[in-house]
């Protein structure tokens, strides 16, 4: 199934200067605005306990030379009751933190944008979301943004054979909790 796309390179930050020199903890950058994209009535499921869709946030997978992938797996049910999940609604948050680990900023800064620019807005405004049948609905909102030598991405998908009953993340959501995530790093990791 075909998953609509949105990328968020109009909300780079300008601010090459921006170091991070140390590893970051994805799953520590959400703020408030996280929270408020859950459907109300909704409990944590541990992300390895249920298959769900793959979503691709950075076009590589692993960190390479010269750089650091970290990424952070959410995942979020209807409750039953009890605490008890409804896996045939759920909501799979996924965070991915690419770090450039040039000595040089400037350097790493330069390879960022070239992250953003080339390889993240190369989607053609659709990517395929793997792993999900033909009778589960699938829908997924994205933004990107980077800040010196790091970009931020975020994925929120929604999916199950009753995805519908979750309301559907907006663009404007996502770039709230991007933003957020992007105040964290700021405040917390920079150099």
């Amino acid at each position: 199934m075909l998953a609509s796309a949105v990328l968020c390179a109009g909300c780079q930050s300008a601010s090459a200067s921006a170091h991070y020199p140390e590893p970051i903890d994805a799953c520590k950058l959400p703020g408030p605005n996280a929270r408020s994209q859950l459907a109300a009535g909704t409990v944590e499921v541990p992300p390895d306990s249920a298959k769900t869709a793959e979503a691709k946030v950075v076009p590589q997978d692993r960190s390479a030379e010269g750089n650091e992938l970290t990424t952070c797996k959410r995942l979020f049910a209807r409750d039953l009751g009890g605490g008890k999940p409804n896996m045939q609604d759920y909501r799979l948050v996924t965070i991915a933190v690419v770090r450039f680990t040039d000595s040089d900023a400037d350097e790493g800064a330069t390879k960022a944008s070239r992250l953003m620019t080339d390889a993240l807005a190369d989607h053609s405004g659709v990517r395929l979301a793997t792993g999900v049948g033909d009778e589960s609905g699938f829908s997924e909102q994205w933004a990107a943004v980077r800040t010196g030598n790091v970009v931020l991405g975020l994925a929120i998908a929604d999916g199950g054979t009753e995805a519908a009953l979750i309301p559907p993340a907006t663009l404007d959501n996502v770039q709230a909790v991007v933003t957020d995530m992007t105040n964290t790093l700021q405040r917390d990791y920079r150099g």
